[in-house]
C-alpha cells in the first residue's frame, strides 16, 4: 500500500520540481506591464530560470494567469524563452492590466458622447495616407526609412502608404483602453504595446502597405484609433477595411498621378481633380493635401480623405468619400519626393 502511494505521489513532485505549476491556477486576460528587472521563472517553487531571463521595465507581456485568487505570482508569455515561454513573475514587479469590461456585443465602451451609428462600427472616418519618401526625409533613422532609402521597399517608392484610419470627431480615441497602455502609447513606447490580433494574410499585406509596422505603428494605430472603430471583427477587420481604402486610392488615377510625378511638383488642384476623376465630382473637396518643408523644398507628405459610411468588401469608396463633409484643401503644391535622402 505504501509503495502504491509513493509511486502516485512521486510523479507529481517531479512535475512540480521541473516546472512549477504547468498551468496557472487562475486564468486571466490582459497583460502584465513590468516595472522592474525581476526574474522570469520557469518554476516559481524551485525558482529555476533557464536562460537567466529578467523582465524589461515597461515591457508588456501577454497574461496567462495567476497562481491563485489573490496570489503573489503571475504567469506570462515570454516569446523565445528557453525550455518554455510560460514564465512566472512576482506580482510586486509590475501591474496587471485588462481592457475595460465589454458590453453585450463583446466590445469595450466608447468614450462619453461618442455613439457609433446604430451601435455598429464607426462610420464617420478620416483616412490618412502618407508619401513615405517625404516622411523619411525628416526621420531617416527610423527602421522603415533605412529600409526605404536602401532600396528594400520598392512598393513604398511609388505608392501611398497607410498612416491610419481615424474615427471622428477628432479626440475620439483609446476606447476601452486601460490607462497604463494609454501612458505607454503616449510615451512612444509602441514596442511595449500588445500586438493587434491579425490573421496571416492581413499581417503580410499590412507590412507592405504600412511600412511603419517596422516601428510598431500598427500597435499605436490600433490602441489609439482602432479601438474606437467597433467593427465586429476587431483589429483584423479594422486593418482589412483600411487596406481596402488604400488599394482603391492607389489603383485609381490618384495613384497613377502620384507615381508619374515622382521627383516633380504636383499641385493640390491636380490631386483633387484626380480624386474627382477616380471617385466622382466633388470627391476632391473631401481631401486635404499636407506638405512639409525640407531644406528649401516643399514636399507633399500626407493626404487626408474624409469618409462617411460603413466600409465593406463591396463598398464603393467613391460613395463613402462623397457622403462625407468637405475638408480644407491644404497646401497649394508640393514635390512628390523620390526615395533616398535629397
Amino acid at each position: 500500500m505504501f509503495r502504491f502511494l509513493l509511486s502516485a505521489v512521486l510523479p507529481a513532485l517531479s512535475l512540480a520540481a521541473l516546472g512549477g505549476a504547468v498551468q496557472a491556477q487562475l486564468r486571466l486576460d490582459g497583460w502584465f506591464i513590468a516595472q522592474d528587472r525581476c526574474e522570469l521563472y520557469q518554476s516559481k517553487n524551485s525558482l529555476t530560470n533557464p536562460g537567466g531571463l529578467r523582465a524589461e521595465p515597461r515591457l508588456t507581456y501577454d497574461m496567462i494567469g495567476r497562481n491563485t485568487q489573490g496570489g503573489d505570482w503571475y504567469q506570462v508569455k515570454v516569446p523565445g524563452a528557453p525550455v518554455t515561454p510560460d514564465r512566472w513573475i512576482h506580482g510586486d514587479c509590475g501591474i496587471h492590466v485588462v481592457a475595460a469590461t465589454p458590453g453585450p456585443d463583446g466590445r469595450g465602451p466608447p468614450p462619453e458622447g461618442f455613439e457609433p451609428a446604430k451601435g455598429e462600427e464607426a462610420t464617420d472616418l478620416l483616412m490618412a495616407v502618407s508619401w513615405q519618401p517625404a516622411f523619411c526625409e525628416q526621420r531617416p533613422l527610423k527602421t522603415e526609412c533605412r529600409q526605404l532609402n536602401d532600396g528594400l521597399l520598392p512598393f513604398t517608392e511609388t505608392r501611398l502608404s497607410i498612416h491610419g484610419l481615424w474615427p471622428q470627431p477628432r479626440g475620439v480615441e483609446y476606447c476601452g483602453v486601460p490607462q497604463p497602455l494609454i501612458a505607454l502609447d503616449r510615451d512612444g513606447r509602441w514596442q511595449d504595446l500588445p500586438a493587434p490580433e491579425l490573421d496571416a494574410d492581413t499581417a503580410e499585406r499590412l507590412a507592405t502597405a504600412m511600412p511603419g509596422t517596422a516601428s510598431f505603428l500598427e500597435r499605436h494605430e490600433w490602441i489609439r484609433h482602432g479601438t474606437c472603430f467597433f467593427g465586429a471583427g476587431g483589429a483584423d477587420e479594422y486593418f482589412d477595411d483600411t487596406l481596402r481604402v488604400l488599394d482603391a486610392i492607389n489603383d485609381s488615377p490618384v495613384g497613377a498621378l502620384m507615381e508619374a510625378r515622382v521627383g516633380a511638383e504636383l499641385s493640390g488642384a491636380e490631386l483633387r481633380a484626380a480624386f474627382d476623376a477616380a471617385f466622382g465630382v466633388g470627391a476632391g473637396d473631401r481631401v486635404t493635401v499636407e506638405c512639409r518643408g525640407d531644406r528649401g523644398r516643399l514636399l507633399i507628405q500626407e493626404l487626408k480623405i474624409a469618409l462617411k459610411g460603413q466600409i465593406t468588401e463591396t463598398a464603393d469608396v467613391g460613395v463613402l468619400i462623397l457622403a462625407a463633409d468637405p475638408l480644407s484643401p491644404g497646401c497649394d503644391a508640393g514635390i512628390v519626393d523620390a526615395a533616398g535622402l535629397q
